[in-house]
């Protein structure tokens, strides 16, 4: 006999305890954008301050902290993340906890190893912070622990708790930042929004444990889990760099060319493009990751296509009207709030959207070879795409400055989506089978 349909939107499987709302198809995705959304608008609202209040140079080294605290959880990850998010997928949550701490027991190892090593730099006159380094180092030591989890509990099927969480240190401490500086000139500063910063990574961590209370207990760390991911690992670690190299190296090339101001207005245009592609991401990539896992694992390859098929059709058209949206709304608003203090310039503008609407759906196609477990060539394509992508870099900033900075992001787009479409071809051209 066959199971009666569900209503219209109930998503098959779910707990029929929860509410109907919470049980609707759209409304994770939704929740997530919201989510997402009111982070984003938070942290813009950070950057208009910092130019207006700070000026563009306080941008700029903000810029570089928040690329640096992008680069640390990969650069310190040595690829095991990689291989946590699948591995958690569909695991019993005493299972992926041990996982996840088993994870983080390596991270704190690097973490505390590479803060040695870098104050030693600063001591000897090698290495300059661009703020204080006690703040920059704990910034950076818990915004890795934060990614790791993050992933783990995407991949656990929890997108919704992940990004409660990564909007309480990514966007609920910059009203207080703000309101500080305006409330009492002696606090407007760069360290103390960092200060503020960190106080939230650390209530981040503390809300945390009790994700993990319960699921580690009594469990020896499986350090031959470890060990495994570390030696399987090499080329998917160059594949973490190489990607975040890719969207962040342009700030550092700026600020080495032309300094701090410009890294500034770079940052300013980066963080309205990049809106566009944490929204997307949060309300159709993440979500989606775990769906197509399943698909290919319960379905076999006809219930892969449709799903990468949907969720590139997806990813294409909310990108598009978004990015339309934020360029309208940028061009009309922001001159009036930031005057002559950081000038919003169109054409860098619609060359940053442009590159993150690209970006987005050769994302959607990067996600299709995780989930089919192809990492040798999903590796290889990031790692040529960030070899051609630094000497463009390199010659079109010295060549036309921001806007070239804008053209290497779209170039570089470009080339992962070619590249990505061609290593996926056989997988989507092949036909259905007939029912």
């Amino acid at each position: 006999m066959r199971p009666a349909p569900l209503p219209d939107g109930i998503v098959a499987g779910a707990d029929p305890d929860r509410p109907r709302l919470l049980r609707h198809a759209l409304f994770t995705p939704a929740a997530n954008l919201s989510i997402r959304a009111a982070g984003l608008g938070m942290r813009f609202l950070l950057v208009l301050y910092l130019a207006r209040a700070l000026g563009l140079d306080a941008l700029g080294r903000f810029g570089l902290i928040q690329g640096a605290a992008a680069i640390a959880p990969v650069a310190l990850g040595w690829g095991v993340t990689y291989f946590l998010g699948r591995e958690v997928v569909g695991q019993p949550l005493a299972k992926a906890g041990r996982l996840l701490r088993d994870r983080l027991v390596l991270t704190v190892a690097s973490l505390l190893a590479a803060g040695a090593i870098g104050a030693m730099l600063v001591q000897a006159g090698l290495l300059t912070p661009p703020a204080a380094p006690l703040l920059v180092a704990a910034i950076l030591l818990m915004e890795a622990i934060a990614f790791d989890s993050h992933v783990a509990l995407i991949g656990m099927g929890r997108p919704l708790a992940a990004n409660l969480l990564l909007f309480l240190r990514g966007g609920a401490w910059v009203l207080p930042a703000i309101g500080l500086g305006l409330l009492a000139p002696a606090l407007r500063s760069l360290d103390v929004v960092l200060a503020c910063w960190t106080a939230a990574l650390a209530v981040n961590l503390a809300a945390l444990l009790p994700v993990l209370r319960g699921t580690v207990a009594g469990s020896p760390v499986d350090l031959g889990w470890i060990a495994a991911r570390l030696r399987g690992g090499f080329l998917i670690y160059l594949n973490d760099l190489a990607l975040v190299g890719m969207a962040y190296l342009d700030r550092y090339i700026l600020d080495d060319r032309a300094g701090a101001a410009a890294t500034g207005v770079f940052v300013l245009h980066w963080a309205i493009a990049n809106a566009l592609h944490v929204l997307v991401s949060a309300s159709i990539v993440q979500v989606s990751l775990p769906g197509l896992v399943l698909a290919r694992r319960d379905g076999g390859m006809a219930a892969w296509r449709r799903a990468l098929r949907r969720m590139a059709a997806r990813v294409l058209a909310t990108a598009l009207g978004l990015a339309l949206l934020l360029y309208a709304a940028a061009l009309l608003v922001l001159p009036a709030l930031l005057g002559a203090a950081a000038p919003v310039d169109g054409r860098l503008l619609a060359l940053m959207l442009a590159a993150m609407l690209v970006r987005l759906v050769a994302d959607a196609l990067n996600y299709g070879l995780y989930s089919l477990g192809r990492d040798r060539a999903l590796a290889r394509i990031n790692l040529g795409a960030a070899l051609a992508s630094a000497p463009l870099g390199l010659a079109l900033i010295a060549a036309w400055g921001l806007v070239g900075a804008a053209f290497s992001m779209l170039a570089t787009a470009t080339l992962l989506l070619a590249l990505r479409a061609t290593a996926l071809r056989p997988d989507l051209a092949r036909p259905e089978p007939v029912p």
